[in-house]
């Protein structure tokens, strides 16, 4: 499938939805920092289609540069039909194909699995004490890792792995 990051959270539950605006404002901070270390992002993937009210974190990386893949999206409503599990939880992955955007992808899924531990679980095909803790594995790019980027823009620099493999895929 490639190199993808891996989430669930539950729309529609009382904790997401009080976390959800602190959500959005940090991960306008996060693209304004990614941004700021010459990474070109894609902050409308849908091309000024998806109506306002619908209040997305969406990103991919510049269809200009050719450094894109997918979208990171996250919504607690969704335009038409969304596929839900059992349980309501959304269930989602974002293909970055390490392209640079991805520090923006992983320091958006972490900085919201922080602030919702028990509501919004993470999983990922890299490696916490290797692309998540040091980031970048070319070096003419320069770039910050996604846990420094969340530390320094929080304060959140908690060691602890989040990746929850079984709570991605099955709530547990």
């Amino acid at each position: 499938m490639g190199y993808t990051h891996y989430f669930s959270y539950a729309p529609e539950s009382a904790p997401f939805r009080q976390a959800w605006p602190r959500m959005r404002v940090d991960a306008a901070l996060i693209l304004d920092r990614v941004e700021a270390t010459g990474v070109r992002l894609c902050r409308d993937p849908f091309e000024g289609t998806m109506p306002p009210e619908y209040e997305v974190i969406a990103v991919n990386g510049s269809v200009d540069d050719e450094q894109y893949c997918e979208p990171l999206v996250l919504a607690p409503r969704w335009p038409g039909s969304r596929h839900l599990t059992s349980d309501g939880r959304v269930v989602g992955f974002c293909k970055t194909g390490r392209h640079p955007y991805d520090l923006a992808v992983t320091a958006i899924l972490l900085r919201c699995h922080r602030l919702l531990p028990d509501g919004f679980a993470i999983h990922s095909d890299g490696a916490w004490d290797a692309e998540w803790r040091w980031g970048d594995r070319v070096p003419s790019r320069g770039l910050p890792s996604p846990r420094f980027l969340v530390a320094e823009l929080f304060g959140d620099d908690a060691p602890d792995c989040p990746f929850d493999r079984d709570r991605v895929f099955t709530g547990g």
